[in-house]
């Protein structure tokens, strides 16, 4: 329907709006008290996704090497050692045998837990093991001059989580095979997803 020239709709239009009236007002809304509400799970997961970022500024998640050294008689012996580690990275390990006396040694047995690296995989050591017991892998190197160092060296890639700890024997044999000297070194590594 049409209005008159002044903007007006005539009364006699009926059921029409008339177009200058109002819209009707909207119902306020309802009050509501804001409020943050955590379950304890859900507060637990909150503050560790905010520390992780913290945690990882440390170096907690990185790749970390740890030394650890020892002797007895007339050898000295330090492993290299990955002390933190990523699941399925390679790390290198690094056995060090040093003759502190001044005679030549006929043979220097390391002995390394074999459990500890059966938790990684691919494993590859230089020189070899010269024999492979039930419960270490043995190294033995022979005829060790005064001053000198040999090493051996190993390749793993990390295998199974959480923390792995290890033990690196030692003997000293004379010439007929008996004992001169022993020693042990503990070390272990951890290993994240």
């Amino acid at each position: 329907m049409a209005s008159n020239e002044d903007g007006t709709v005539p009364i006699e239009s009926a059921g029409v709006r008339p177009t200058y009236e109002d819209p009707p007002r909207l119902p306020e809304p309802p009050r509501v008290e804001r409020r943050i509400r955590l379950t304890a799970t859900q507060a637990a997961g909150l503050a560790m996704v905010g520390l992780m970022p913290v945690l990882s500024f440390f170096g907690l998640f990185g790749l970390g090497r740890g030394t650890a050294e020892g002797g007895s008689g007339p050898v000295a012996v330090r492993v290299e050692y990955p002390s933190v580690q990523r699941h399925k990275v390679r790390q290198p390990l690094y056995l060090f045998v040093s003759n502190t006396s001044g005679a030549v040694l006929p043979t220097v047995e390391l002995r390394l837990t074999r459990e500890y690296v059966a938790a990684f995989s691919d494993v590859a050591f230089t020189p070899g093991p010269d024999e492979i017991e039930a419960e270490e892998y043995v190294f033995a190197l022979t005829d060790l001059a005064p001053g000198e160092t040999r090493n051996v060296w190993g390749e793993m890639q990390a295998n199974a989580y959480w923390g792995h700890g290890a033990t690196l024997a030692w003997r000293v044999l004379d010439e007929a095979g008996a004992e001169t000297a022993a020693g042990a070194l503990a070390f272990g590594t951890f290993v994240w997803p």
